[in-house]
């Protein structure tokens, strides 16, 4: 039996959905045509499907309702939902270099990039610290060897300035600009336990700049939560499907967590939009779609009571 994936055409692939039982409308094939096969239908069905018939039929088979249009909105609901999710743990990426850079120099201010020396770090994860050094930061101060660091204009060129003009010297607010969020996670992990402190406390003061209810943010719930948006950082920039993935399979690591979790990072009024905007869109996918908005909820591990009394708590605190 060949495993050779046809190509279909668009007019095919629409009569495909309408032998499986999907209305489909005038306009999916400019949607089709625009945006793809695979990513609408493939990445999204689960919620549309009748699995009995599935299994009588050997493959797709859609319950009695389902419509082209509901599908393609819960696929827009989910990209809207990555561009909200990534704008904001980018601004969560941007303060833990922005302290992480700031907590670590100041532990070690008179040495020329610091963050080479292995004796910095934790001495129980020095193997992980030895292959942040050796295979990020010193291949980063690469001049001949990274191609990036080449020439004058754009790519990385701030790397090079630094290492011509300033003797080698390369402060990690610098080199932080060219670390990706997995790797700033890295380093916040591996570093000596003053360090890791350090940040927690620093995260904790930033908090307390702007609620009127202190937290301690420890460095047990950094580690969690930064774990969780590296993962959920990398779906974004990824296109991936987003609402109902899980962080580690675990059923309680979704994305609704996510979303509380930058609530420890981000200033108050900054979270208040997120929220605000992620209700919204929440409120329009269940209106649009109210035969399977209990479905999507608990896809993202919310219960739609608890979004007006998380509000309410973000406005007290």
């Amino acid at each position: 039996m060949s495993l050779r994936k046809p190509y279909r055409s668009v007019n095919e692939q629409l009569r495909i959905l309408r032998s499986r039982g999907m209305a489909v409308d005038a306009g999916a094939g400019h949607v089709l045509r625009r945006e793809g096969y695979y990513p609408i239908v493939n990445g999204y069905k689960d919620l549309f499907l009748d699995r009995k018939a599935c299994l009588t039929a050997g493959d797709d088979r859609y319950g009695t309702g389902a419509r082209f249009d509901d599908l393609y909105a819960l696929f827009l609901f989910d990209r809207e939902l990555r561009e909200l999710l990534f704008s904001s743990i980018t601004r969560a990426e941007a303060a833990l270099k922005a302290v992480c850079a700031h907590e670590f120099t100041g532990l070690h201010p008179d040495e020329v990039n610091p963050y080479l020396n292995p004796d910095y770090y934790d001495s129980r994860c020095r193997p992980s610290a030895m292959a942040l050094i050796d295979k990020v930061f010193k291949r980063i101060l690469e001049l001949d060897g990274n191609p990036r660091n080449r020439g004058d204009y754009g790519g990385k060129a701030y790397i090079r300035h630094c290492m011509e003009d300033h003797n080698g010297q390369v402060p990690l607010w610098v080199l932080a600009n060219d670390l990706s969020f997995g790797q700033t996670v890295w380093f916040f992990q591996v570093q000596s336990p003053a360090v890791r402190l350090a940040v927690a406390e620093s995260f904790t003061g930033l908090y307390a700049d702007t609620h009127d209810r202190p937290r301690r943010i420890t460095i047990k719930r950094l580690d969690s939560i930064f774990n969780r948006l590296v993962f959920y950082r990398n779906l974004c920039a990824h296109d991936e499907r987003c609402y109902c993935a899980r962080y580690d399979g675990r059923a309680n690591e979704n994305v609704y967590q996510a979303i509380g979790d930058l609530g420890y990072l981000l200033d108050k009024d900054d979270y208040l939009e997120l929220f605000g905007r992620f209700s919204a869109l929440v409120a329009r996918v269940t209106s649009t779609m109210p035969s399977r908005s209990q479905a999507i909820l608990s896809a993202m591990g919310v219960r739609e009571r608890e979004l007006a009394d998380r509000a309410e708590i973000i406005l007290r605190s």
